[in-house]
């Protein structure tokens, strides 16, 4: 729900009605994974999001329609095993459960402004829906709204799987299904120096659905205005004082691209010390083995600074700038899905 909230946020401020269907269930391969989210507009003529690749999205329009006349959350499988005509099936050969069902609030709404609240913020959280009744809550648990009625234990069972750190899922209770709508905050790509490969690269990130911050102390290099898609937040400070707000966690990305080691170096020390996702630096591979000596002098163990890829970026034979910052976007992705699974 994250991925669609910029544009999805124009329809809940308007107090537009719509239905939201989730992918609840995937098997490998399908084109969207668990939590994926479309959410059809009351007439069925507008829609953001998708749940497939396109291939079912017509049939999941239809039911969302059918879901705001009568207000009844359906289900839908698409497969290979359903005997679904070509033009409904999966072209990847998956099979996928998508839940359908009518918005829970608009911004009128106690449940509707907490949640346009939490997601204008950029806050983790989880959205309960079960039989009608919804509740929201904040990541540490606190209960933020609620509308219709949720009992208290499934109220628990809420709060339990947002503190195990699981991700969006279906459970069964009582005599239905109860959805858990995780909404984890946005990936998070730290680039450090603002030059030409770091212009392409926050608008490669952007269009991923990163939340993009860029750091670098050097004045000439800092300004919104050299950026055609703008990072979401932009320091002109020294590494060591912009990131001072930040808690680094496993899905964050940082790419350190200045080419000057009192700016990298101080950078790569930070993200060292914590657990970040993916760690990588612009640099030849004579330059990157004077970088390693450098911080092993500071304390940073070989396992550590392993970690480290340098140069940084897939080898897709890249020359100009736009192509380096995909080679490099392309690797924080495959380590993302593939090396860390």
């Amino acid at each position: 729900m994250q991925d669609i909230w910029s544009q999805l946020r124009k329809w809940t401020m308007s107090g537009r009605q719509f239905a939201l269907a989730t992918v609840v269930e995937a098997s490998r391969p399908s084109p969207r994974g668990i939590g994926s989210v479309l959410a059809v507009s009351e007439d069925g003529d507008s829609f953001i999001g998708s749940v497939s690749a396109g291939c079912v999205e017509n049939e999941v329009i239809q039911a969302a329609k059918a879901c705001m006349d009568d207000g009844q959350t359906r289900w839908l499988t698409f497969g290979p095993e359903n005997g679904f005509p070509w033009e409904i099936a999966l072209s990847c050969g998956g099979r996928i459960r998508v839940r359908v069902e009518r918005f829970v609030g608009s911004a009128n709404s106690a449940i509707g402004e907490a949640l346009g609240n939490l997601l204008d913020e950029q806050h983790s959280g989880l959205l309960l829906s079960a039989d009608g009744g919804h509740c929201l809550f904040d990541e540490s648990g606190t209960l933020l709204a609620e509308a219709g009625e949720v009992s208290e234990e499934l109220v628990q069972v809420g709060r339990d799987h947002l503190k195990s750190g699981g991700g969006t899922v279906e459970v069964d209770w009582e005599d239905g299904r109860a959805l858990l709508r995780v909404l984890a905050r946005p990936k998070r790509l730290f680039v450090i120096g603002a030059a030409h490969i770091a212009i392409h690269l926050v608008g490669f990130a952007r269009t991923l659905n990163y939340e993009t911050i860029v750091i670098d102390p050097r004045e000439a290099y800092a300004r919104l205005d050299r950026f055609p898609a703008t990072p979401d937040r932009l320091f002109g400070e020294w590494p060591k004082q912009a990131l001072e707000m930040f808690r680094i966690g496993p899905d964050d990305c940082v790419a350190a691209m200045t080419h000057d080691p009192k700016i990298d170096d101080e950078a790569l020390e930070l993200f060292l010390k914590g657990n970040c996702g993916y760690i990588g630096v612009l640099g030849s591979r004579k330059s990157h083995a004077a970088r390693l000596k450098r911080l092993a002098k500071k304390g940073f163990d070989d396992a550590t600074l392993a970690r480290i890829r340098g140069p940084i970026g897939l080898d897709i034979g890249s020359e100009t700038p736009a192509e380096i910052a995909l080679s490099v976007m392309a690797e924080v992705v495959k380590v993302r899905h593939l090396d860390q699974t």
